[in-house]
């Protein structure tokens, strides 16, 4: 183990932390927004369009991310392209970044699992509490805002938390499709100089730094959700 290669290479790969960190954030809040609207569809039974998200998240759920990762880099540009003519846009798909596909694929896959745990975390919550809101008035949307969501938001966390590093290690794939984020950059760096165990090992350092930084920001704001009620 070069211990000099290491450290430069640790340094180069803080270069492209940010972007990667962005990556993972859009597609956390994008997989959360698309689970709760899963679940919410499932959990008061809407007509049809709970059939369809039972058999998409069956989709999801049993298709390898690569697989799906390449079936939306060789499908989405032309599927894009046809819909944009179908409504009169003149919009050629193939010229949308490999980082979008990317970014909808994981999105839609790690929402297939956030709306099972989105679903767990409104079902958590005392009947009793609903009941009392709503004799007191309370409308569907104060309901939800005031009872639901925060306690739904305390029990969620922690697998909220496990999803972000799962996008984390996800997008890692990213490379098969020309994105650059760490590991494909420690792929690049290890190209470059022929030390593969330290690029990697680099690459490995700084995942877990980003891990041990999000368990402890989520515990913390856990506690402080727990203060609040």
């Amino acid at each position: 183990m070069n211990f000099l290669i290491l450290f430069e290479d640790f340094v180069q790969l803080l270069a492209v932390v940010p972007q990667t960190l962005l990556l993972a954030i859009t597609i956390f809040i994008l997989s959360i927004l698309i689970g709760t609207v899963m679940a919410l569809i499932q959990e008061y039974n809407v007509p049809v369009l709970k059939q369809i998200v039972v058999i998409t998240k069956l989709l999801l759920r049993g298709t390898p991310l690569i697989v799906l990762i390449f079936l939306m880099y060789y499908s989405l540009p032309d599927t894009v392209t046809y819909l944009s003519g179908l409504v009169g846009l003149d919009y050629n798909g193939t010229n949308i970044p490999p980082a979008i596909i990317l970014i909808v694929a994981v999105s839609f896959t790690v929402a297939s699992f956030q709306a099972e745990t989105i679903r767990g975390s409104f079902l958590s919550i005392n009947k009793g509490q609903i009941e009392a809101a709503q004799s007191l008035g309370y409308t569907p949307y104060q309901m939800f805002k005031k009872i639901i969501a925060p306690q739904a938001l305390v029990e969620a966390i922690p697998e909220f938390s496990s999803s972000f590093l799962i996008v984390m290690k996800a997008i890692s794939l990213g490379f098969m499709i020309t994105v650059v984020d760490i590991f494909a950059e420690a792929r690049l760096i290890a190209t470059d100089n022929s030390y593969y165990v330290e690029a990697f090992f680099a690459a490995a350092l700084m995942y877990w730094a980003i891990s041990a930084i999000t368990v402890t920001l989520s515990s913390k704001y856990e506690e402080y959700l727990h203060s609040r009620m």
